[in-house]
């Protein structure tokens, strides 16, 4: 074999025997310098194979004087990238590893034009370095393209899958828990806190997906969710998202929650739901997360970034729902809200001595006790319940009037 006089091609008949050397120095570099990239066995073949025919197409790009800018990127490094817009991977984690790959082989590939003899040692160098340039540029411009399509195809695919599957968990009389299960990625068996968001109509032209998808890393980490929570888009700047949380989620603090959007600069609103358990939990929390957010949108500028569900529920529940009244009588009440005579009478006189403006004559009247009896079970109720007169008045007042209303329907059993 003869000898090219090409001193580009001969540089690339120089790295020859060092190619598998530098594929293996490459692939390594890479999962060092980028965690992203470090994956598992079948990611890491498609990496490999990215990595070895990019090395093997540019090598024979210089060795042949083809020119850069009419080479197509490699099958492999197109399926590599379309593989991690699947798996949510960055984009800049993938431009970076091009980045780092043309660093070590222009190393290599320099080293050798420097020791090139009998050719011009500066003439050769920015030969190679435009050659290489060239074509990282036009493979990086294809595979970049060929992961924005794969990105936009895969998001509206899995959304339409996960749109079917909470459907069925939402609204299905028996749904398939277990495929739905393994549809999304997410467990129903335990306690879930749902959260609808939506981007600021007044944001201006945004990148929506990665906005929510950032809101969602966001809370899940106020929240200490105890896993991936459940993103599903429910418009093009609205999603609802299911966070698994403790069996005892302490209440969501919506200030804090608002703080953290603004540290973030997030152009996002917020209504958060209560935290509730298992199948029907997943849909209850949904439910007062939806609540919230209608309560929210007719405030209007008015109302805060992050709303809870707690915060509005007076204003959001529907007398069509025992369950959530149930839940609000039993939040605001505590032992309080327990179906037996002792307790229905201390909640019934409270009632009336919130609506008699406080008056122990007006309530002995009214319920036909004496004074004492009505200061007696007023005492009894914040000492024994913890239900205090002078804290949360409106809420208390409501759920009082529930219980009145609604009865045992909004109460829980008297133990036996």
């Amino acid at each position: 074999m003869s000898t090219p006089s090409d001193p580009v091609a001969r540089v690339a008949l120089a790295v020859l025997p060092q190619r598998d050397e530098l594929i293996a120095t490459l692939i390594a570099i890479i999962e060092r310098e980028i965690a992203v990239l470090d994956h598992d066995e079948r990611l890491h073949s498609l990496l490999e194979a990215s990595v070895t025919e990019n090395v093997v197409t540019s090598l024979h790009v210089m060795s042949n004087g083809i020119d850069p800018r009419t080479v197509d990127a490699p099958p492999s490094a197109v399926s590599y990238a379309r593989r991690l817009a699947q798996r949510d991977v960055p984009m800049s984690a993938l431009l970076r590893a091009y980045r780092l790959g043309q660093a070590r082989s222009l190393d290599l590939v320099l080293d050798k034009a420097m020791k090139l003899p009998g050719a011009n040692t500066a003439s050769t160098v920015i030969s190679v370095v435009g050659i290489t340039a060239a074509y990282v540029d036009r493979v990086s411009e294809q595979v970049v393209r060929a992961y924005e399509d794969e990105r936009e195809r895969w998001v509206s695919s899995r959304g339409a899958l996960r749109q079917h599957w909470v459907g069925q968990l939402l609204h299905a009389a028996s749904p398939n828990v277990e495929q739905a299960e393994a549809a999304l990625g997410y467990r129903i068996a335990g306690t879930h806190l749902a959260v609808e968001g939506w981007v600021n109509r007044g944001a201006g032209p945004v990148d929506a997906i990665g906005i929510l998808e950032r809101l969602s890393s966001l809370l899940q980490r106020e929240f200490h969710a105890r896993g991936e929570p459940l993103l599903v888009p429910t418009d093009e700047m609205d999603v609802r998202i299911w966070f698994p949380v403790k069996a005892a989620c302490p209440a969501v603090d919506p200030d804090a929650v608002a703080k953290a959007l603004s540290r973030a600069k997030l152009p996002v609103r917020v209504a958060i739901g209560n935290a509730r358990p298992g199948l029907e939990g997943f849909r209850r929390s949904a439910r007062s997360a939806s609540r919230a957010k209608a309560v929210a949108l007719a405030a209007g500028d008015a109302a805060p970034r992050a709303v809870s569900f707690a915060q509005v529920a007076p204003l959001a529940l529907l007398a069509d729902e025992p369950d959530e009244l149930a839940d609000f009588v039993a939040d605001t009440l505590g032992g309080l809200s327990v179906d037996d005579p002792w307790r229905n009478s201390l909640r019934e006189t409270l009632r009336v001595f919130l609506a008699t403006n406080r008056s122990y004559a007006a309530t002995a009247e009214q319920l036909t006790v004496h004074r004492n009896t009505v200061h007696y079970r007023v005492q009894q109720a914040a000492e024994k319940y913890g239900v205090l007169v002078e804290d949360n008045a409106f809420e208390l007042q409501l759920a009082l009037a529930i219980c009145h209303w609604h009865g045992a329907t909004v109460l829980r059993p008297a133990p036996q």
